[in-house]
């Protein structure tokens, strides 16, 4: 009885989850050697029930338990601890100082302009909001990658979510491709220090989204749009332009250009 006692355990928790496959990939497990746990088939072997413990934080004695017991046991575990990754990734972001008063002024839409990481010699301007969801502030981002200037018909859309925080002095923002799931960036842009927030400028990294992934990083000038836009109209001016494009204002490509003094020696931010 014991051995069922595992199975109908194992499948209760795993039911906590976003799926068996999560948890088969998350373990490195066969899904098939798996799935014989938990229909009652096998029992797992020493190596195999060790990471099983492991992964779940339970021991073997609870896994055996009768479901009636174990079901408390979860019920229990999870108010304090849904899913271990998941709090694992609380724990770093509840280490991080509340910044939800100093960025209370930046919420609102922007353009972010920079040079297109994947497109030499052309520029991207995107889409980005930052907006307060309890107490913590995001971000989502919306790229359009083609000329709308020459009517490119080849058109590629990338979304990014992410998260903004106020540190030293600094905004941090750290976004993940939505789409393709393929690349992660980072952005840290002085505050303002005027009464009205206007542009924001910094340094952007990240990776070519189409082509060779090579990591790469540029300055990049965010252009407040306001708290509420008309957001058809508005992504109408996203896309990828010439580095002389009258589409964007010239103090911006001057603010973006990448160029080096003699006395940098790896590119920096500057803040106008």
């Amino acid at each position: 009885m014991s051995d069922q006692n595992f199975a109908i355990n194992l499948r209760l928790i795993c039911g906590q989850y976003r799926s068996v496959a999560h948890v088969c990939r998350s373990l490195e497990m066969n899904r098939q050697q798996f799935n014989k746990y938990l229909s009652g088939k096998i029992y797992p072997s020493k190596h195999n029930l060790h990471r099983v413990c492991q992964f779940f934080k339970l021991s073997e004695e609870q896994l055996n338990l009768a479901p009636e017991a174990f079901a408390q046991v979860v019920a229990e575990y999870f108010q304090h601890d849904v899913d271990p990754a998941s709090s694992e990734i609380e724990k770093v972001i509840n280490m991080l100082p509340d910044s939800a008063e100093a960025l209370a002024r930046y919420e609102g839409y922007y353009y972010s302009h920079f040079h297109a990481l994947g497109f030499p010699g052309h520029l991207v301007r995107s889409l980005v909001h930052i907006y307060r969801y309890k107490n913590r502030f995001y971000s989502n981002n919306t790229e359009h990658l083609w000329d709308k200037e020459k009517s490119d018909s080849h058109r590629n859309r990338f979304k990014y979510k992410g998260m903004v925080t106020y540190l030293g002095d600094r905004i941090f923002i750290t976004e993940v491709e939505m789409l393709a799931k393929t690349a992660i960036c980072h952005t840290i842009l002085f505050p303002s220090y005027r009464n009205i927030v206007d542009t924001l400028s910094g340094i952007t990294t990240g990776v070519g989204s189409i082509n060779s992934h090579m990591p790469k990083a540029t300055r990049v000038e965010y252009q407040y749009l306001g708290k509420q836009v008309d957001l058809r109209e508005a992504l109408r001016g996203c896309g990828i332009f010439d580095l002389e494009s009258k589409q964007i204002d010239s103090d911006i490509r001057e603010r973006i250009d990448n160029e080096m003094t003699d006395q940098e020696f790896m590119l920096t931010a500057r803040d106008y």
